[in-house]
């Protein structure tokens, strides 16, 4: 059952294949948290319309628009700043067979619901809340770089404006998933920072801690944050939910190892250009 925001949602994109003819909207659902579509696109050579990042920025914009119009008013939960990731995925569909599974897919989808949707980040907690109200500095590195020698660089993501130093009480907020990152969480531990950790396979128990992450529990520098209840195995989606909550929360950006083509390059990419 869709709220407003969502009946202005699907109004948008059943309106798009009359504004544009060369487009033809497939089977389509609108979830709480995203949005499966099956487009098609007639060929018109010479014509921008064609493309299909065109007809979804289309889509993306004017939903937006509304988003942010309808929260103004109040009609809406805040739910951020952006209504969408700036990022989409797409697939060429290539046979009729995988254009009939792809309309089971979702059709089935609201089904699936409770089974694969992932929710706020800040859903299951363990630690000082207060801390998620600090300027944050965060913390990524991938997977594949060793710890030794590591060195964080601070990044500019913006050519406009000086950066301004953040204060003293600011919360060091990463994952925490790659062997740099647990690096830099045993530096922040031992000299005593205040720590938000994020989990993408939920929060542990205090007696999984080590001596100082208890401590730091204790002292009210450390909060443990996730979607997903304890013990929840490792999702690909929620670890990459968790790693955009990160950085769109930080006021500022330090990374170790990062791979040119991996999931964080692409997310910093994005809030670069954005």
């Amino acid at each position: 059952m869709l709220n407003e925001l969502g009946q202005e949602v699907r109004a948008v994109l059943e309106e798009l294949p009359r504004r544009y003819p060369a487009l033809e909207l497939g089977e389509y659902v609108i979830m709480p948290n995203h949005v499966h579509m099956i487009l098609g696109v007639r060929g018109q050579p010479g014509n921008r319309a064609q493309h299909l990042g065109f007809y979804v920025g289309r889509f993306k914009g004017a939903t937006a628009f509304l988003y942010g119009r309808m929260k103004r008013e109040g009609r809406v939960p805040d739910i951020g700043e952006h209504l969408w990731l700036r990022d989409y995925w797409e697939d060429l569909v290539s046979s009729e067979q995988e254009l009939r599974n792809y309309e089971r897919y979702i059709r089935n989808n609201p089904r699936n619901w409770t089974r694969d949707r992932w929710g706020a980040v800040t859903q299951y907690a363990l630690g000082e809340v207060e801390l998620l109200n600090a300027p944050k500095r965060a913390f990524v590195a991938s997977q594949e770089y060793d710890a030794a020698g590591l060195v964080p660089r601070r990044i500019e993501l913006s050519q406009s404006g000086t950066p301004v130093p953040l204060p003293p009480d600011t919360a060091l907020i990463s994952t925490f998933a790659s062997r740099q990152e647990r690096a830099v969480l045993h530096r922040a531990l031992a000299r005593k920072q205040r720590i938000i950790h994020v989990c993408p396979q939920g929060i542990p128990r205090v007696e999984e801690l080590s001596a100082g992450q208890r401590l730091a529990l204790e002292e009210k520098r450390l909060l443990f944050i996730s979607p997903q209840p304890h013990g929840s195995g490792l999702n690909k989606k929620v670890a990459a939910w968790c790693n955009e909550y990160v950085l769109r929360q930080a006021a500022e950006i330090w990374v170790g190892g990062i791979s040119p083509n991996g999931m964080l390059a692409m997310m910093l990419r994005g809030l670069s250009d954005s």
